[in-house]
């Protein structure tokens, strides 16, 4: 069963940089990843899994395998037979035009990396028993998420999220949660 929901995180500035840093590396890897696998595409390769996986770990030897694999899951999501632009190809096509000069234009291209560089994806599984990467904690009566950045390494994000009414898909979250 898959749930997807949207929350704010409160980090601590160091917290929050060595996030930033591992959402560089792992968006940069799926980029590579969806790159290789359009080259093995072409070159029709069986099992190109082992092969791109084979070549991330040679570029980001510091990424958990599991971010490895999860970039690797999100770069086939994307199709390989039309030209695919990462970061959003409305604010991409925007860059482009060079309509917009100064504050508009440094803002745009802010919003652009963000949404380029920004993705942090981890995928569990049930022999894993859930996610390993990211999950949620209570700690001091605080909902936390727990992000492994490497090498036994976490931080502690404080969950900022309220329900907006009595349907809201975050109750019933809280309640699997709990539950589990």
């Amino acid at each position: 069963m898959f749930v997807s929901l949207q929350f704010k995180l409160e980090l601590k500035k160091e917290d929050k940089e060595k996030l930033i840093k591992l959402m560089r590396k792992q968006s940069s890897a799926i980029r590579v990843a969806y790159k290789k696998l359009k080259e093995l595409e072409k070159e029709k390769t069986k099992n190109p899994h082992a092969q791109i996986y084979q070549r991330l770990r040679q570029l980001f030897p510091e990424l958990p395998t599991k971010y490895i694999d999860s970039a690797i899951y999100k770069a086939k999501q994307y199709p390989t037979d039309k030209p695919v632009v990462f970061g959003g190809k409305r604010l991409f096509e925007k860059l482009c035009k060079n309509h917009l000069t100064g504050k508009a234009r440094e803002g745009l291209k802010k919003r652009w990396k963000e949404q380029r560089q920004g993705t942090l994806i981890s995928i569990g599984s049930k022999s894993d028993r859930g996610n390993r990467l990211t999950r949620f904690e209570d700690l001091n009566g605080q909902l936390c998420l727990r992000i492994t950045t490497g090498n036994r390494e976490f931080i502690y994000a404080r969950v900022l999220r309220e329900p907006s009414n009595s349907k809201d898909k975050w109750i019933t979250f809280m309640a699997m949660l709990l539950e589990s």
